[in-house]
């Protein structure tokens, strides 16, 4: 099987002491917060795009004008009056309509509600020319697409217990086209957030064992040195390579790695030079390579599961959240049975 080739290399066990040098440290660190906050940068953009309120384009909504709020009390006469709307209460669409036609308006474009003497059909077409290559690929084939005729007719008659007209099936083909789309886009959406947040642990776990390798390499490269000047000098750098890395106690793999690892940092015999001491520094370096290769392996791209499958319990978490967001479908305990009066799982 072949090692994950990434920015850091390992440390080879033999031969080693040329290598642990200041200027290796140094770069060796510099490495791992270069793709730390590149990282960084990718998920933060990630994030900012899964906002479903987007990004706030030239300041649009962010001022608001000042009101004065009256201390008056309630009459005794009108006590609904607290539920009524305030005749002056502006809602941001507002804003946003006055910012679009005051811009139209100093680009001289005098028609602004010429959008809104279309006709359905020039509506229709002004849509289709808009649309890019894929958009155009994506409404074609939904277009054409329809539910199978006899299946939709023997589902509407077993559930009638009566025979549909021809319109009554053609109107309930389409909104059973319609309301499939909806579910398969919020099941996309779904997959898209599940993605993200997989991502944020990737990118958790990368920025954890980063921290690790930065402080085992400078414990084995203070293990080598013999110039005291040099330590002096390095001793106060914010990487703390005596601190112990806390682990979780349900996890049984990390936990006894990390207490492996913990009992080689506060180790005292690596700055001797006897037999002992060579194979604290084995065991050190063995570590630092394990390190190594899950810090290669990581990845926090999402983008190679574009075309991954839409799986069920994307599905059905989709279904969860349009019941939510509709608030329209009846419950199965609501539903009666039969010409009874009773109700199902009551």
């Amino acid at each position: 099987m072949n090692e994950p080739q990434g920015p850091i290399d390992t440390i080879p066990k033999v031969n080693y002491p040329p290598i642990l040098t200041i200027a290796n440290y140094l770069s060796t660190k510099q490495m791992i917060d270069q793709v730390i906050s590149e990282d960084q940068d990718y998920v933060t953009w990630k994030l900012q795009n899964l906002r479903t309120g987007g990004i706030p384009s030239k300041n649009q909504l962010n001022e608001y004008p000042k009101y004065k709020f009256k201390k008056s009390k309630i009459n005794q006469q009108d006590p609904d009056s607290i539920n009524k709307v305030p005749e002056n209460l502006i809602f941001p669409r507002d804003i946003l309509q006055k910012q679009i036609q005051k811009s139209n308006h100093e680009s001289g474009h005098g028609n602004d509600d010429k959008e809104d003497n279309l006709t359905q059909d020039e509506q229709f077409k002004l849509l289709v020319t808009n649309l890019d290559k894929d958009q155009t690929n994506r409404f074609e084939v939904f277009h054409r697409t329809s539910l199978n005729k006899t299946q939709v007719k023997k589902l509407a008659s077993t559930v009638t217990n009566q025979t549909i007209s021809e319109n009554v099936r053609v109107f309930l083909q389409a909104t059973g086209k319609i309301y499939a789309g909806e579910i398969i886009e919020l099941a996309m959406v779904v997959k898209n957030k599940w993605l993200t947040s997989q991502m944020c642990i990737e990118f958790d776990k990368r920025t954890k064992i980063g921290y690790k390798l930065k402080k085992h390499l400078k414990k084995l490269t203070f293990s080598i040195m013999e110039n005291q000047q040099y330590k002096q000098d390095y001793q106060s750098d914010s990487v703390p390579e005596d601190e112990p890395d806390f682990y979780f106690d349900d996890e049984e793999v990390d936990k006894r790695e990390t207490t492996l690892g913990n009992s080689l940092l506060q180790s005292k015999s690596l700055q001797q030079s006897d037999h002992s001491s060579q194979d604290l520094k084995l065991q050190l370096i063995e570590q630092y390579n394990k390190l190594v290769l899950q810090f290669n392996k990581l990845d926090v791209s999402i983008e190679k599961y574009n075309n991954s499958p839409v799986l069920p319990e994307h599905i059905r978490e989709a279904w969860r959240l349009y019941r939510l967001q509709s608030d329209n479908l009846p419950n199965a305990y609501w539903r009666t049975q039969g010409e009874g009066q009773g109700s199902m799982f009551r």
